[in-house]
């Protein structure tokens, strides 16, 4: 590994609105132009088998069927690329956090960012984050925040760079999504299929909170 790295982010789930769980996933890749080129050209073969895609911008994981998925994910597993992600338990997180949607997205990001940014020998970090997921008014907290962390509580001297892309307009954030996607459906469903295509990818996976996920929420009398 060279001294950048390259984080895209997605997630799947619904904060609290409905489902339990809320995932966000991350590509992460030295250079993403592989990954690119490989997307574009399954985006290009299932825009001609499916025409119902002919005309869409984006195709999103959570408006494909089963062979979609599969199609996707094995190719996004056929590139040299590290998966992370972290899964928060929607019933376990204090209220606190989750009237404040990009409270809880900032603080779920910094448990991925983190370690990748303590790697020795990293002089610059990209975080690439889909642009409709962070509120407007809240781009340039996160950034700030982050930064803060990483140069001064964790005293790294790394050059930082946020982006905020429209996700039409990156593969790499595409393929986070499928990835996001197959995570939750592993936690909210159960289903393992999609998940087992890209877990030998997986270099990192974390429980939020971890001391209560999954558990039976007790309801105090």
């Amino acid at each position: 590994m060279g001294d950048k790295l390259i984080l895209n982010f997605d997630e799947s789930g619904n904060l609290g609105k409905q489902g339990r769980y809320f995932t966000i996933a991350c590509i992460e890749m030295p250079f993403t132009k592989p990954l690119s080129n490989v997307m574009k050209k399954t985006v290009l073969k299932v825009k001609k088998e499916f025409t119902r895609f002919e005309n869409v911008d984006e195709i999103k994981a959570s408006d494909s069927n089963p062979i979609i998925k599969d199609y996707f994910l094995r190719k996004i597993a056929s590139k040299d690329l590290n998966i992370r992600y972290i899964v928060a338990d929607l019933h376990h997180v204090k209220s606190k956090l989750l009237e404040d949607e990009n409270l809880l997205y900032n603080y779920m990001l910094k448990f991925i960012i983190e370690p990748v940014a303590m790697r020795r020998g990293l002089k610059h970090l990209v975080i690439n984050l889909d642009k409709r997921t962070i509120k407007v008014e809240s781009t340039n907290s996160f950034e700030n925040y982050i930064k803060i962390r990483l140069n001064y509580d964790l005293n790294l001297d790394l050059d930082i760079e946020v982006r905020y892309i429209e996700s039409q307009n990156s593969y790499p954030i595409q393929a986070a999504d499928f990835v996001a996607n197959a995570i939750n459906s592993k936690y909210e469903h159960g289903h393992n299929y999609n998940y087992d295509l890209i877990s030998s990818k997986v270099v990192q996976s974390e429980r939020f909170p971890r001391r209560y996920f999954g558990q039976q929420k007790v309801v105090s009398l």
